[in-house]
């Protein structure tokens, strides 16, 4: 029952099995990352190599423990939500509830464990993200598409 009635039994079991792997699979190219695994992947666009990021989202400029403590808060939040949805019977966000807050807390934990977020896909030399954030944005859309205001 943790899916909107409108998904088939076979999107809901994609859905279920599909958050874990990018989980699992964030958390393994952290570790690479970490480890020194550094190459191209295509050219000189996008390169796999560690970056150390202690801004905020999208590498802003903003550090320190506040960023973490806001990080934290946010992430509360998300859960909050996402448990007053749950009661309320309210399934057909929760997947985009998990899928934001997977993607939050690998991040977060990178910031409590090593001090700064693990990212590993650079784009043309200037921005570096990794699955996690991907986990983020697309929990974000999927709520803002779930809490569209229906056409009357």
């Amino acid at each position: 029952l943790l899916w909107h009635t409108r998904m088939s039994m076979k999107e809901r079991v994609r859905v279920t099995y599909l958050l874990p792997v990018l989980f699992i699979l964030d958390r393994i190219l952290k570790a690479a990352a970490l480890d020194g695994a550094g190459f191209p992947i295509w050219r000189t666009s996008l390169i796999f190599e560690l970056f150390r990021n202690t801004g905020i989202a999208f590498s802003l400029p903003l550090s320190g423990p506040i960023v973490w403590l806001c990080s934290l808060a946010i992430l509360i939040a998300v859960c909050v939500m996402a448990g007053r949805d749950l009661r309320a019977r309210q399934y057909g966000r929760t997947g985009a509830y998990l899928l934001f807050i997977l993607g939050a807390g690998s991040n977060l934990f990178d910031r409590i464990a090593y001090g700064f977020t693990v990212d590993y896909l650079i784009f043309f030399s200037r921005s570096a993200v990794n699955v996690a954030d991907g986990m983020i944005v697309a929990g974000a859309l999927w709520l803002m598409l779930k809490t569209r205001p229906k056409d009357s």
